[in-house]
């Protein structure tokens, strides 16, 4: 077998695959010679990269945070794969809005998809995980190690995500199978993007440092590729992110302070108070992802 094809007669189930992340990653590993199993609620985009792709890839229609409609996404993918190798736990939505202000709506919907989704994948696929020998990797962020204004759903969901993949690391480990977690920054993808273009971060984006402008989407994706093939417990890009893992203990309360200070987040903070329960158009089950603006 070739580096290029290790992942030949292996199947790959990937959540959030119909844009960003989880269909930048099918495209690669199917590649890499999986069959790769496209799951997610946008099912027409699903269906277009499994058209792309030809043999080997499929796609199924699941919202992450039901649990039923995984378990039978998992048992669809099964009958037509035969086993589940892999699986990346990517599904994920960001709603920009102050944690005090967010509809309740809003901020349940983040942690049922970014959190409770990713539980429901694990315990849908772990099954067939066991039986393979096989590796899980979740996406976490950046935001489970540094936490700002307006990230406070996305921020616990993603610290959570951390927490629940160390603790199946441990437990997973004398049982054969390999738990790895993804810490990404920006990345360009249209979460990221769509983001961006909120109002309120547009006051904000231009606060931070050039080093923290979004890296390619093919960075993420070699991450991921080589992650899978070392069977990784931790990957994160870009590489300064690994500074942050092991330093978040004293950057976090120098976030804070310097936040604090700077009157642009009273402005950004403001305008969001005054909006209170308008989420400018964002989503309701997908967040700022569909909302990104052409350029």
């Amino acid at each position: 077998m070739s580096a290029s094809d290790f992942l030949a007669g292996k199947c790959v189930f990937i959540t959030g695959a119909a844009r960003g992340i989880g269909a930048a990653a099918a495209r690669r590993l199917h590649q890499c010679g999986a069959s790769v199993a496209l799951v997610g609620l946008e099912v027409e985009a699903m269906q277009a990269i499994a058209q792309e792709l030809g043999s080997r890839a499929a796609c199924f229609e699941a919202d992450v945070s039901d649990q039923s409609a995984v378990l039978h996404a998992v048992d669809a993918v099964v009958s037509q794969f035969g086993s589940i190798d892999v699986v990346i736990a990517n599904a994920g939505i960001y709603t920009v809005t102050t944690f005090a202000e967010a509809p309740a709506g809003a901020v349940e919907r983040t942690l049922n998809v970014n959190l409770y989704g990713v539980w429901h994948t694990i315990q849908a696929t772990l099954p067939h995980i066991l039986e393979s020998k096989g590796y899980i990797l979740t996406v976490s962020s950046m935001a489970a190690l540094t936490n700002g204004a307006f990230m406070g759903a996305y921020a616990a969901s993603k610290a959570g995500v951390e927490a629940m993949t160390n603790s199946l690391r441990v437990e997973m480990k004398y049982r054969g199978v390999d738990v790895g977690c993804a810490y990404f920054a920006a990345i360009d993808t249209d979460l990221v993007r769509g983001g961006q273009q909120h109002p309120a971060m547009e006051i904000l984006t231009p606060m931070y440092p050039r080093f923290m402008d979004p890296v390619p989407l093919s960075d993420a994706i070699d991450a991921i590729e080589k992650g899978i093939r070392k069977r990784s417990a931790r990957i994160w890009v870009p590489g300064w992110l690994s500074i942050v893992i092991a330093l978040r203990g004293i950057i976090q309360p120098l976030l804070e302070r310097s936040a604090v200070r700077d009157k642009r987040y009273t402005q950004a903070l403001e305008l969001s108070v005054r909006e209170s329960g308008n989420l400018f158009g964002q989503d309701a089950e997908l967040g700022v992802s569909v909302n990104t603006r052409a350029k």
